[in-house]
Order: C-alpha cells, then structure tokens, then sequence
C-alpha cells in the first residue's frame, strides 16, 4: 500500500510539473497576445487617423481646424489652426455631421483595406448623410461620395436621402413611398 501511494505521489508531482510547465506557456502566450493586441491597436489607430484626416480635409474645406488626432483609446481631439484641441461636442452640428461621415469613411476604408492588403469591399451605406448639413455641405458629401467611390474603389454606395441634390446625383434610384 505504501508503494502505490508513493507511485500515485510520482504521478501526481509530474501531472505537477506538467500543469506548471502548461501555466508558464499560456502565461507567455497570454503577454505576447497583449503586445501584439497592443502593436495592432497602435498600427490600426495610426492609420484610421490618417484616414480620419484626409476623408475630413475633403469635406470640410474651411480652414478653421487643422487636424483631428486619435489617441489609443479611439478619442478623438479636433484641433483648431491656432493649435487649441476642441472636443467634438464643441462642433456645430453641421461640422458634427461631416466630422461623423469622415470617421465612418475613415473605419469603412480601414476595415476593407486592412493595414496591409485590402479586404472584398462591401457597400458603403449612408442613412440620411444631410442632417445637419446645409447646402454647401452636401456638395462636399457628394465629393466624398465621388472621392470613395473614385480614389478608394468603392463599387456600390447606398445613400438613403430625402434630400434633392443627393437624389439628383444618383446613378440608379430607387423611390420607396408609404401606402
């Protein structure tokens, strides 16, 4: 009886030795995973800033602002010609709605380009892209829709508008009425 439990000790010390040798890798495994979400998050906030500005640069053609930053959390700081950070609640509801149409611009190219190669491109649909917007603004979002369309490849955008100019810009409509 002694011999089987001193065989039943062997076993369970390697089983031991085993489960710690297994703790030690996945605790590897576990911090090379978070530089590496880490070094992806940094790669990805690098890039959908850059896109972030040149989608905003497009359709925003006041010189007011000079840049928008991202930092690692994904907040975003407007930042004045005189160099002051503002908040984006601080923007006009207007510039609200062409800084939001330039980071879903911005995520819709990251997510089909990725950071290195490119993805099938899905449709880029924007409901209702004019609220807020006055009339020189929605000639710039029909910019941006020429620029994604033309510069970034997107074959099929989907703008569901009410708004005239929009309408009359359209390649096909399609006219959806109630009752």
């Amino acid at each position: 009886e002694l011999e089987a439990l001193r065989e039943r000790r062997d076993a369970l010390a390697a089983t031991v030795d085993r489960l710690e040798s297994l703790y030690a890798e996945a605790e590897d495994l576990q911090e090379m995973y978070g530089t590496l979400r880490a070094e992806l998050r940094q790669r990805n906030v690098e890039t959908l800033e850059r896109m972030v500005n040149e989608t905003f640069d497009l359709v925003y053609q006041n010189d007011s602002y000079s840049h928008i930053e991202l930092d690692g959390e994904y907040e975003l700081t407007v930042f004045q010609k005189d160099g002051e950070p503002l908040e984006p609640d601080q923007l006009s509801g207007g510039e609200r709605a062409l800084f939001n149409l330039s980071l879903r611009c911005a995520i819709y190219r990251l997510l089909a380009e990725g950071i290195e190669g490119s993805a099938p491109m899905p449709p880029l649909i924007l409901d209702e892209p004019t609220v807020f917007l006055d009339s020189g603004h929605v000639s710039q979002l029909l910019d941006l829709v020429e620029y994604m369309r033309d510069d970034v490849g997107v074959e099929q955008i989907v703008v569901v508008s009410h708004d005239e100019e929009l309408v009359g810009a359209a390649d096909d409509l399609i006219q959806v009425e109630k009752d």
